[in-house]
C-alpha cells in the first residue's frame, strides 16, 4: 500500500467518505450488509476478540470510514440503529445464555463423576482401616493364647494391608479435584 493510499485511508476513516464532497464508496453505512451495531461501537465480534469468548468475524461490513459518515449523518437525522443493535445483542446474550446453561450441566455431570470416584476410593480406605484394625485384634488374641508363630503371620498380613492402605490413600489423594 503506498503512502497516497494509507493517507486517503486514515483520511476516510477519521471524516467519513464524503469528506471531499463525492464518496470515494459505492457502500453505504445504510447499506443492508452493514454491521449497525459497528456503527454505535458496540458490536460483540469486536468487544470480544482476543478472549476466551471471541465468537469470529462478524459477517456484516466494519469500516471505520462508513462509522465517520454515520456518526456525521445521525447528527441531523436518527436512523435508529439503537433498535438494530438491541435486538443482535439481545440474540447474542441468549445465545450466551444457552451455551452457559451447557457447560454448568457439563460441568455438574463431571463433578457428580469425581465425587463417586472420590466416594468410592474413600470407602475402600476405610475398608483397609477396618480390615487393620480386625487383624490387629486377631493377633493380640493369638498372642495372649501362646500362639505366636500364628501372631507374626497375621502382624505380616497387616504390613501388607497398611501399604494397600497406603496406595489407597495416594490414589485418594490424587483424585480430589485441584480446586
Amino acid at each position: 500500500m503506498s503512502a497516497q493510499s494509507q493517507m486517503r485511508a486514515m483520511l476516510d476513516q477519521l471524516m467519513g467518505t464524503q469528506r471531499d464532497g463525492t464518496g470515494s464508496k459505492s457502500l453505504q453505512f445504510d447499506d443492508d450488509s452493514v454491521c449497525k451495531t459497528f456503527l454505535l461501537g458496540c458490536c460483540p465480534n469486536d468487544i470480544l476478540s482476543g478472549t476466551r469468548a471471541d465468537i469470529g468475524d462478524c459477517r456484516k461490513v466494519h469500516d471505520l470510514a462508513l462509522k465517520a459518515d454515520y456518526e456525521m449523518a445521525s447528527k441531523s437525522k436518527d436512523y435508529f440503529y439503537d433498535f438494530d443493535a438491541f435486538d443482535h445483542l439481545k440474540s447474542f446474550i441468549s445465545e450466551t445464555d444457552q451455551k452457559i446453561e451447557v457447560s454448568k450441566k457439563r460441568l455438574a455431570e463431571q463433578q457428580a463423576e469425581v465425587s463417586a470416584e472420590v466416594q468410592g476410593k474413600a470407602t475402600t480406605v476405610q475398608d483397609l482401616n477396618e480390615q487393620i484394625r480386625k487383624l490387629l485384634v486377631k493377633a493380640e488374641e493369638l498372642g495372649m493364647q501362646g500362639e505366636i508363630e500364628e501372631s507374626k503371620t497375621v502382624l505380616s498380613e497387616v504390613e501388607k494391608v497398611k501399604i494397600l492402605k497406603q496406595e489407597a490413600e495416594e490414589a485418594y489423594k490424587n483424585s480430589m479435584p485441584a480446586s
